[in-house]
């Protein structure tokens, strides 16, 4: 019996540590995925109840380790195993959890999925660990009710979670026995001997109770209580201290909240009703989100629910789905063959009556130059949001300098628009098929038409090339001679194919080391009354070096 003892405070002890470092940054999130969910690990542990009880309340269940060792700590016995968690349940017991569970069902299947969860163990803990202050008094009245009381008081009387274990353990093959004729009288509570004799506090005291010692307040046993508050106290002032100034000098004057049509989700929450039935507030994605821009929501239908705060930061492109990782539930999608600038969790909305280019004349550009993909252009003097191309990454929301609320903030959507990308020759046919309905030429990136111009001669593709779209694409054009293959050259383009392409073009393009194909391949490419070479190809003549061509074609162009 004290081996199985050992074994299982062993596994609560890692598990309980495991659950924690999660919410710390460390790559133990794994031990998060057996939470109360609609997931396959929570199901296996439900199957596994009947045959080995209400093992995930004493060993896999945060909140049930805790009040064990506060418990063990406030309640210490010796001999005789506490069983009151398995003495017959009054009515009023019966009436108060099975109406908590009740109404947490009929809560998540009517969308109010975030209320739904909050009473769940991995919920409160993490919303505990997060510092959102609901999730915080939850955890210290479970805590005051394990100190106080003598059993795990929250796990049998309030937690829907324990009411299902208790359910399906009922009849356990390694269910813990009770004595014949058990009369609860709890006799054995007081001293482990069972005999009902109980030691007095001053005996205790004197054997060593550090914990009398200390409720004494007499500070001979180490920190009094009084004592101990104050450093609590001190320790909240000075974080509270922390958050409102900039490394202790300056105050930071952060913008208000916006009123958003539709708060932003996290990229790979696809779909907003799902994700309202699915996640249950653990937090885990807060903590990890290396942005710094997820936080806890406060709206009454998406409670404790993480949601996109630009105040602090935003959501960086180069972060690999590090919510979706850590998501145990599988609420934020993590998607491995999407790249993160294809997912779109929104897009920007700009006010002009907030913006300081109409109200002071400052001519701010912070939200076009901080758009990580150009979705925002300056136009006639004031911003232009493309919302085809924005993402809703909140970066121009974030770098706003307008007070008291910023003049560009993002608006989600209710399902996220994820751009697929598709093999290249299914992308080689749909560049081509745009530009023989008129497009000049088509760039594309990752499997995704990323830009395309229309014009005449070299202009479309040298727009292409001042607008940095050629880097690592593949780009179809109309007609390739040597001045557009020096500009692909330049722009460092992956491949290039033209409906028409001359010789020479393909053999530059080839020695610089980019792929080239062409429809049809002539010689040189001529004027448009066919008697000379295109002026482009004239004023490149006898030029061997891309970068001196672009120079010479520039000069030629005037820009």
């Amino acid at each position: 019996m004290k081996t199985k003892k050992l074994i299982k405070a062993l596994v609560a002890a890692a598990m309980l540590a495991c659950v924690t470092a999660a919410f710390f940054g460390y790559d133990t999130d794994l031990a998060c995925r057996i939470q109360p969910a609609a997931t396959i690990w929570f199901l296996i542990v439900l199957l596994l109840t009947p045959i080995v009880g209400r093992l995930f309340c004493e060993c896999f269940c945060p909140l049930g380790i805790i009040q064990s060792i506060v418990n063990w700590i406030f309640h210490p016995k010796t001999n005789v195993r506490r069983v009151c968690t398995r003495l017959p349940e009054s009515h009023a017991q019966q009436t108060v959890r099975w109406t908590v569970l009740a109404v947490s069902v009929v809560l998540v299947a009517t969308g109010f999925g975030a209320i739904g969860w909050l009473l769940t163990p991995y919920s409160i803990y993490g919303k505990a660990l997060t510092l959102f202050a609901p999730g915080v008094a939850i955890f210290a009245t479970v805590v005051v009710l394990a100190a106080f009381g003598k059993g795990r008081l929250w796990c049998n009387w309030i937690c829907p979670v324990g009411t299902l274990f208790n359910l399906l353990s009922k009849k356990s093959v390694c269910a813990h026995k009770i004595g014949h004729g058990c009369a609860n009288c709890k006799a054995c509570f007081a001293n482990g001997s069972g005999n009902g004799e109980r030691i007095p506090r001053a005996k205790r005291v004197a054997e060593g109770d550090a914990l009398a010692g200390v409720e004494t307040g007499n500070g001979k046993d180490g920190v009094t209580r009084r004592e101990a508050l104050k450093g609590v106290a001190v320790l909240a002032a000075t974080e509270a201290l922390d958050k409102t100034t900039d490394g202790g000098y300056a105050p930071v004057s952060l913008p208000g909240v916006p009123e958003r049509p539709a708060a932003v989700l996290p990229p790979g929450a696809a779909d907003r009703k799902a994700f309202n039935v699915k996640c249950v507030a653990c937090g885990l994605c807060i903590t990890n989100c290396k942005g710094n821009c997820l936080t806890a929501s406060t709206n009454l239908k998406r409670f404790g629910q993480p949601e996109m705060d630009f105040r602090r930061g935003y959501c960086l492109l180069g972060c690999n789905y590090s919510c979706g990782h850590v998501c145990p539930t599988g609420a934020i999608n993590w998607i491995p063959r999407l790249a993160r600038k294809n997912v779109h969790m929104g897009h920007a909305i700009w006010k002009k009556d907030l913006c300081i280019r109409a109200t002071d004349g400052v001519q701010c550009t912070a939200c076009s130059r901080k758009c990580p993909v150009g979705a925002i252009h300056i136009v006639e003097g004031f911003p232009v949001v493309d919302k085809t191309v924005c993402i809703g990454c909140g970066a121009c929301e974030h770098v706003c300098p307008a007070r008291p609320m910023p003049a560009i903030f993002v608006k989600g959507f209710e399902q996220q628009r994820l751009v697929w990308p598709i093999d290249e020759g299914g992308l080689l046919a749909e560049m081509k098929t745009l530009v023989m309905s008129g497009v000049s030429c088509v760039a594309a990136k990752d499997g995704v038409i990323v830009a395309q111009e229309t014009g005449c001669g070299i202009m479309p593709i040298m727009k292409l090339l001042s607008d940095g779209k050629l880097a690592h694409a593949l780009v179809v054009d109309k007609v390739v001679g040597r001045a557009a293959a020096a500009i692909c050259i330049v722009g460092k383009a992956k491949k290039v194919h033209a409906m028409m392409m001359s010789a020479e073009a393909a053999s530059l393009l080839k020695a610089h080391g980019v792929e080239a194909s062409a429809d049809k391949t002539v010689p040189k490419i001529l004027n448009r009354d066919l008697t000379d070479s295109c002026p482009m190809e004239q004023t490149i003549d006898g030029i061997e070096d891309p970068a001196e061509m672009v120079k010479a074609l520039r000069s030629r162009l005037g820009i």
